[in-house]
């Protein structure tokens, strides 16, 4: 039997706010190929540190050129296709198709926090696991602004732990799948440290 898991938010405002720069990062290597911007923050501190201290491999060749052109291909050989590849949308693997419902609930949410959905890239469906990584990094960077009020914070901590059993228990075989797929350093260790991360936050 399938157990559904809520987590409960950190009472510090520091401890959130880390969370959710870590949802956030993740939601970032999951929409999209890495980029020669996004790979040079990578590699500087204080996030290389931080990176690699959580179990992130990050690449060594001194061509940078080349070590993007190896992610980009790794990256869209597991998530964009075109064939046989392993979609990161909700849907796709709950219900085999992409299906209105869970995308309806996922525009929802977005609505809720006055989610910026411009910065999407273009066509991008709703239930992408990156937007949703990306949602939850929002509610804990709000969760940790408004702890002052204490009503406000009462409900956004309610509507990220609905989030959460709605909308983040469903990786566990795109992870495991994707995990064995990857064939760069970079991306199996960013798809072991989603899948622990989520473990971690499963059991808050």
């Amino acid at each position: 039997m399938k157990t559904n898991h809520s987590i409960t938010l950190s009472p510090s405002p520091e401890e959130a706010m880390a969370k959710s720069n870590t949802y956030r990062l993740l939601a970032r290597l999951w929409l999209r190929e890495v980029d020669s911007q996004l790979l040079c923050v990578l590699q500087s501190p204080p996030l290389c540190e931080a990176f690699v201290e959580a179990g992130g491999i990050l690449p060594v060749d001194g061509d940078q050129d080349r070590t993007i052109e190896n992610l980009a291909i790794d990256y869209c050989r597991l998530f964009v296709g075109p064939t046989d590849h392993l979609p990161p949308y909700q849907s796709v693997w709950q219900a085999g198709r992409f299906q209105e419902t869970t995308v309806t609930s996922m525009e929802r949410f977005l609505e809720i926090i006055d989610y910026d959905t411009n910065i999407l890239p273009r066509g991008m469906m709703r239930d992408h696991f990156g937007i949703q990584l990306d949602m939850m990094g929002q509610l804990l960077s709000k969760f940790s602004t408004c702890q002052s009020e204490t009503e406000n914070s009462k409900i956004i901590s309610e509507l990220a732990s609905l989030f959460f059993t709605k909308h983040l228990q469903w990786t566990t075989q795109l992870l495991e799948m994707a995990l064995q797929r990857a064939s760069t350093e970079f991306y199996r260790s960013m798809i072991d440290l989603t899948r622990s991360f989520l473990d971690s936050e499963r059991q808050t």
